[in-house]
């Protein structure tokens, strides 16, 4: 008994020794960790609170790669990186991951934002000599070598490697955490994946797609009319998986179809609850996605159920899903393919008129190399004891949520099923938006699910959401993993999660 107790001392007093920094916070200035590596300050902050006290170190890897790692004095042994939104340029806030305790870090993944705006930094000119560099570090390699920075500069400071290492994103940040997956498997040890622009040259060539369909031209859906599109969505799907909720639990067995499901306008009639010839014929081409003139399916389509709120669903008055996404995501494409999709770019003289859906492309192969992340052998993450939770919204109305879908399936054939949800599984969210929001129950602890699956070995079968308005819970349902969806009982509040199973149908 006597040795048990040593033992346990031992233990706790190492696990201390470990959560303890070695250095003083302004020592790692002076540090050299690479010659590629500049550290331009480092200083201890003291805690507030809302936040612990902490070493916030700043600085630039070559060429232009910003970054921050924040070190908490009371550590968890246990770093975090968290992923970036939309053209990355800016550092994300780590102190949420501070306050529980990680070593954390984010990057900019090699460009500013302010200065240079959406894909501008990949344009080649004199002013801009680290053009090709920029898009290669936004790409994969800034994030890479900022986890690599992190983990020497924690050795240093904690004179211990971390335990276990964690990625936490969502959108670009999805797409960079599958990135890391698959080129640089040993960075991590767990993954948290969200809604991930994992095909972003072909996400850009359905924006614009969209646009050429339903926002631009004589198929223009006016913001008015999305009410009356989402109810026809919503009266055709939503009571298709056995209850009217609300919600579409599965818009892969939504038929809808725009002929058949929305009033069409008479006459030169253009009111808000009628549709004409013109906008079924465009909106039937946002739910089929591009196609070239040969009929060959290009990238997917919208699942249904994204274009707003269904009346008399969760939060009372109808609110858009499409309601300024479209502009957005049409914005973000047509800088893409100005200054980055194509080498040479065109620049701001492209008019997205233009844009050919049979030859253009194949044009964006050299891009697509960089920043897709779309290779579904992850045997090596697999190999190494990594684990990959991945969740999207089905009612994502700027990054469809049929591309996570056709990953995962890919995956799976690849590896095998079993394979597969060994160490990867997927959870797609009825009713959620790009990364949170909409009707859905979209509020989830996705860390602490891949925290307890690879430390515990406690794999996620189901998980539980939440949908919160005014700060309060209104409702919770079970998020399935991918195939399986949300049942009802047949009894009890609807509210509930308790009152559903998650099946196979």
């Amino acid at each position: 008994m006597a040795t048990l107790k040593f033992l346990a001392a031992f233990t706790l007093v190492c696990a201390a020794a470990l959560a303890a920094p070695v250095k003083q916070c302004s020592e790692l200035a002076s540090m050299t960790f690479g010659a590629d590596v500049k550290i331009e300050s480092a200083k201890l902050v003291a805690a507030t609170p809302n936040l612990r006290e902490h070493c916030e170190v700043r600085g630039v890897i070559w060429p232009e790669a910003r970054f921050v790692i924040k070190l908490p004095t009371d550590w968890n042994d246990r770093f975090q990186m968290l992923g970036n939104g939309g053209w990355a340029g800016t550092i994300t806030n780590v102190d949420g991951a501070v306050r529980e305790g990680y070593a954390a870090t984010s990057t900019d993944t090699g460009h500013d934002a302010q200065k240079e705006p959406q894909a501008i930094f990949a344009y080649r000119s004199p002013d801009n000599p680290n053009a090709a560099r920029k898009v290669i570090d936004h790409g994969y390699l800034a994030v890479h070598e900022t986890a690599l920075l992190a983990k020497k500069v924690i050795r240093a400071y904690y004179g211990a490697d971390p335990r276990y290492s964690y990625w936490v994103g969502c959108s670009t940040g999805g797409r960079q955490g599958l990135m890391e997956a698959q080129r640089y498997p040993e960075d991590f040890d767990g993954y948290v994946i969200g809604a991930p622009v994992l095909n972003i040259s072909g996400l850009q060539m359905k924006a614009i797609w969209n646009w050429l369909a339903v926002g631009d031209g004589a198929g223009k859906i006016a913001a008015a009319k999305l009410p009356a599109l989402a109810k026809g969505v919503y009266d055709h799907c939503d009571a298709i998986d056995g209850l009217k909720d609300g919600l579409i639990e599965n818009p892969l067995k939504c038929d809808f179809d725009p002929a058949r499901d929305l009033e069409y306008c008479s006459g030169n009639d253009d009111s808000p609850n009628c549709f004409t010839s013109l906008q079924i014929a465009a909106l039937k081409k946002v739910y089929e996605g591009p196609h070239d003139s040969k009929g060959r399916q290009l990238f997917p389509g919208l699942p249904p159920g994204g274009e707003a709120f269904a009346p008399g669903a969760r939060g009372g008055q109808p609110r858009s899903g499409w309601d300024g996404t479209l502009a957005n995501s049409f914005n973000i494409a047509d800088s893409f393919f100005k200054y980055m999709a194509f080498d040479p770019a065109p620049g701001p003289s492209w008019d997205f008129h233009g844009y050919n859906f049979d030859t253009d492309p194949q044009r964006m192969t050299g891009v697509s190399r960089i920043l897709d992340a779309t290779i579904p052998d992850l045997t090596a993450v697999k190999m190494r004891g990594a684990k990959i939770v991945h969740y999207h919204g089905w009612s994502d109305p700027s990054v469809s949520a049929k591309m996570s879908v056709n990953y995962y399936e890919a995956a799976m054939k690849t590896m095998g099923e079993k394979e597969t949800k060994d160490f990867y599984r997927f959870f797609p969210v009825p009713g959620m938006f790009h990364c949170g929001g909409g009707p859905g129950c979209g509020n989830v602890d996705w860390l602490t699910a891949v925290v307890d699956w690879v430390e515990h070995g406690k794999a996620p079968e189901m998980l539980v959401g939440a949908h919160i308005e005014g700060g309060k819970t209104t409702r919770t349902r079970p998020i399935c993993m991918y195939p399986a969806q949300a049942v009802y009982k047949g009894s009890g509040s609807i509210d509930d999660a308790a009152n559903f199973t998650c099946q196979q149908k």
